[in-house]
Protein backbone atom coordinates (compact mmCIF):
# COMPACT_ATOMS: atom_id res chain seq x y z
CA UNK A 1 0.00 0.00 0.00
CA UNK A 2 1.40 3.40 -0.96
CA UNK A 3 2.24 5.80 1.82
CA UNK A 4 -0.21 8.68 2.22
CA UNK A 5 1.14 11.99 1.04
CA UNK A 6 1.57 14.34 3.99
CA UNK A 7 -0.26 17.65 3.89
CA UNK A 8 1.66 20.72 4.88
CA UNK A 9 0.48 22.99 7.71
CA UNK A 10 0.72 25.89 5.24
CA UNK A 11 -1.73 24.17 2.89
CA UNK A 12 -4.14 23.60 5.77
CA UNK A 13 -3.86 27.24 6.85
CA UNK A 14 -4.53 28.37 3.27
CA UNK A 15 -7.60 26.13 2.98
CA UNK A 16 -9.01 27.39 6.30
CA UNK A 17 -8.38 30.98 5.18
CA UNK A 18 -10.14 30.35 1.86
CA UNK A 19 -13.07 28.71 3.66
CA UNK A 20 -13.36 31.65 6.05
CA UNK A 21 -13.21 34.16 3.18
CA UNK A 22 -15.87 32.24 1.27
CA UNK A 23 -18.06 32.06 4.36
CA UNK A 24 -17.71 35.82 4.88
CA UNK A 25 -18.72 36.56 1.28
CA UNK A 26 -21.64 34.12 1.64
CA UNK A 27 -22.85 35.94 4.75
CA UNK A 28 -22.56 39.35 3.11
CA UNK A 29 -24.44 38.09 0.03
CA UNK A 30 -27.20 36.67 2.25
CA UNK A 31 -27.49 39.97 4.10
CA UNK A 32 -27.83 41.88 0.81
CA UNK A 33 -30.36 39.37 -0.54
CA UNK A 34 -32.39 39.57 2.69
CA UNK A 35 -32.46 43.37 2.51
CA UNK A 36 -33.60 43.29 -1.13
CA UNK A 37 -36.22 40.54 -0.91
CA UNK A 38 -37.38 40.56 2.72
CA UNK A 39 -38.10 36.85 2.26
CA UNK A 40 -35.71 35.00 4.55
CA UNK A 41 -37.49 31.64 4.39
CA UNK A 42 -37.60 31.80 0.59
CA UNK A 43 -33.86 32.52 0.42
CA UNK A 44 -33.09 29.62 2.75
CA UNK A 45 -35.32 27.21 0.81
CA UNK A 46 -33.92 28.37 -2.54
CA UNK A 47 -30.37 27.71 -1.32
CA UNK A 48 -31.33 24.20 -0.19
CA UNK A 49 -33.05 23.47 -3.52
CA UNK A 50 -29.96 24.64 -5.43
CA UNK A 51 -27.88 22.29 -3.27
CA UNK A 52 -30.21 19.37 -4.02
CA UNK A 53 -30.15 20.07 -7.77
CA UNK A 54 -26.35 20.28 -7.67
CA UNK A 55 -26.18 16.92 -5.88
CA UNK A 56 -28.50 15.29 -8.41
CA UNK A 57 -26.42 16.64 -11.31
CA UNK A 58 -23.18 15.38 -9.73
CA UNK A 59 -24.73 11.95 -9.09
CA UNK A 60 -26.33 11.81 -12.55
CA UNK A 61 -23.06 12.63 -14.32
CA UNK A 62 -21.13 10.22 -12.06
CA UNK A 63 -18.80 13.01 -10.92
CA UNK A 64 -19.74 11.92 -7.39
CA UNK A 65 -20.59 8.41 -6.31
CA UNK A 66 -24.31 7.96 -5.70
CA UNK A 67 -24.97 6.92 -2.10
CA UNK A 68 -26.37 3.44 -1.65
CA UNK A 69 -28.97 3.88 1.08
CA UNK A 70 -31.63 1.48 2.25
CA UNK A 71 -35.11 2.59 3.28
CA UNK A 72 -34.07 2.28 6.92
CA UNK A 73 -31.07 4.53 6.23
CA UNK A 74 -33.30 7.15 4.63
CA UNK A 75 -35.78 7.03 7.52
CA UNK A 76 -32.91 7.47 9.98
CA UNK A 77 -31.62 10.50 8.02
CA UNK A 78 -34.95 12.37 7.92
CA UNK A 79 -34.85 13.86 11.47
CA UNK A 80 -31.21 14.85 11.09
CA UNK A 81 -31.91 16.37 7.68
CA UNK A 82 -34.88 18.34 8.98
CA UNK A 83 -32.82 19.70 11.86
CA UNK A 84 -30.04 20.69 9.45
CA UNK A 85 -32.62 22.45 7.24
CA UNK A 86 -33.98 24.41 10.20
CA UNK A 87 -30.47 25.27 11.39
CA UNK A 88 -29.70 26.64 7.92
CA UNK A 89 -32.99 28.54 7.76
CA UNK A 90 -32.45 30.11 11.18
CA UNK A 91 -28.92 31.16 10.27
CA UNK A 92 -30.29 32.89 7.13
CA UNK A 93 -32.98 34.49 9.29
CA UNK A 94 -30.33 35.69 11.74
CA UNK A 95 -28.40 37.31 8.90
CA UNK A 96 -31.52 39.16 7.83
CA UNK A 97 -32.48 40.28 11.32
CA UNK A 98 -29.16 41.45 12.64
CA UNK A 99 -25.61 42.25 11.78
CA UNK A 100 -23.41 39.81 9.89
CA UNK A 101 -21.33 39.46 13.06
CA UNK A 102 -24.46 38.26 14.90
CA UNK A 103 -25.05 35.72 12.14
CA UNK A 104 -21.50 34.45 12.66
CA UNK A 105 -22.36 33.78 16.32
CA UNK A 106 -25.51 31.90 15.35
CA UNK A 107 -23.62 29.85 12.77
CA UNK A 108 -20.95 29.06 15.35
CA UNK A 109 -23.71 27.52 17.49
CA UNK A 110 -24.75 25.07 14.76
CA UNK A 111 -22.37 22.29 15.92
CA UNK A 112 -23.79 22.58 19.45
CA UNK A 113 -27.32 22.40 18.04
CA UNK A 114 -26.33 19.32 16.03
CA UNK A 115 -24.78 17.68 19.09
CA UNK A 116 -27.91 18.26 21.20
CA UNK A 117 -30.13 16.86 18.45
CA UNK A 118 -27.75 13.91 18.16
CA UNK A 119 -28.23 13.22 21.86
CA UNK A 120 -32.00 13.57 21.66
CA UNK A 121 -32.37 11.47 18.49
CA UNK A 122 -29.78 8.70 18.71
CA UNK A 123 -29.19 6.61 15.57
Amino acid sequence: MAAAKEKSPLQLALLVLLWYAGNTFYNIYNKKASKMLHAHWFIACAQLVVGMITSFILWGTKLRKTPNLSTADLVACVPIGLCACFAHAFSVLAMGMGAVSFAQIVKACEPVFAAVIGLLLPP
